[in-house]
């Protein structure tokens, strides 16, 4: 076994000549005061104090475990434990990270060019620019051609349209168009 670096019973807050009943003890005591849901333990640091304390228990309550630690632990000068240091957010390295995202956005914006507008394809859709056919139906063409208004939403045949907008019937059947008239 490796040379240890905690005192578990000084962790424990008991002696090595403890009995198991002794280190029991200790350890609920312990574990009732830094548990990190325990209103007591409100401190930053609590979840590394009980991972400290249940490795000093699991350890101690072994005898195995614990005959080894005592050899290993008892017959060498106990060395310091190391401060328990937090981590920091990396606040440079998220700033660094979204200055590269936008610079890529606004990059990939100028190289893009500029947005072709999609050809009728037949099926209406919020933004559609219509005519109407002799069948008094709704017919998608393109915004550029002169028609007859353009459709805020589809709405079933059971639905009202907002009274804003007219309602003509779709073409496939779907329902009606609500159409704003163009001017």
């Amino acid at each position: 076994m490796s040379k240890q670096s905690q005192n578990y019973y000084a962790v424990l807050g008991v002696t090595p000549s403890a009995s198991m009943e002794q280190l029991r003890a200790a350890y609920r005591d312990k574990v009732r005061i830094i548990h990190p849901d325990s209103a007591v333990a409100a401190s930053p640091t609590a979840s590394l104090q009980m991972a400290e304390v249940v490795r000093a228990w699991s350890t101690l309550s072994n005898p195995a475990l614990r005959r080894a630690y005592d050899e290993d632990f008892l017959d060498s000068d106990p060395i310091p434990p190391a401060p328990i240091v937090r981590g920091h957010f990396p606040k440079r390295l998220i700033g660094w990270i979204l200055a590269i995202g936008v610079i890529g956005v606004l990059l990939l914006d100028v190289v893009s060019g500029p947005v072709v507008p999609a050809k009728p394809d037949g099926l209406l859709q919020s933004g559609s620019c219509i005519v109407i056919d002799p069948n008094n139906l709704a017919v998608e063409v393109g915004c550029e051609v002169e028609h007859y208004g353009v459709v805020r939403q589809l709405v079933g045949f059971d639905m009202a349209c907002p009274s804003d907008t007219e309602p003509i019937r779709d073409r496939q059947g779907m329902g009606h168009a609500c159409v704003v008239p163009s001017q």
